[in-house]
């Protein structure tokens, strides 16, 4: 996600269900997720912490900050198989067009992935 483009980036709701996997379980559902999609990147899905099963993220030290969005704060993601470091952010500074997205989770890494079903 570093070096991402956020310039032109559109934000929206997602129509259907979003279901977040990590290390082939489910840690996340929504039905209120907020799609970011930003030109050469991967869309990034945001929800709710409330729809983030409880107990599995750890607070990281790790920030960043991305033009646009602002200052990002991780979370480590612990599950009885895996640790996913700094695999959660959000933004809790995020402010204009990207303010929709502050204070809710996004998640990216090799043992994750969305998927969107109709509700």
């Amino acid at each position: 996600m570093a070096n991402t483009d956020f310039s032109s980036a559109s934000i929206a709701p997602v129509s259907g269900r979003v279901h977040i996997i990590f290390d082939d379980a489910e840690i996340a559902s929504s039905i209120r997720a907020l799609r970011l999609d930003a030109p050469g990147a991967d869309p990034l899905y945001f929800l709710p912490l409330e729809d983030i099963h409880p107990g599995i993220l750890e607070a990281s030290d790790t920030r960043r900050t991305d033009a646009g969005p602002g200052e990002a704060h991780f979370y480590t993601i612990k599950t009885l198989t895996a640790d996913g470091a700094d695999e959660a952010w959000y933004y809790p500074y995020a402010e204009g067009r990207f303010e929709p997205i502050r204070d809710l989770l996004t998640f990216a890494g090799a043992r994750l992935k969305v998927e969107v079903t109709e509700v």
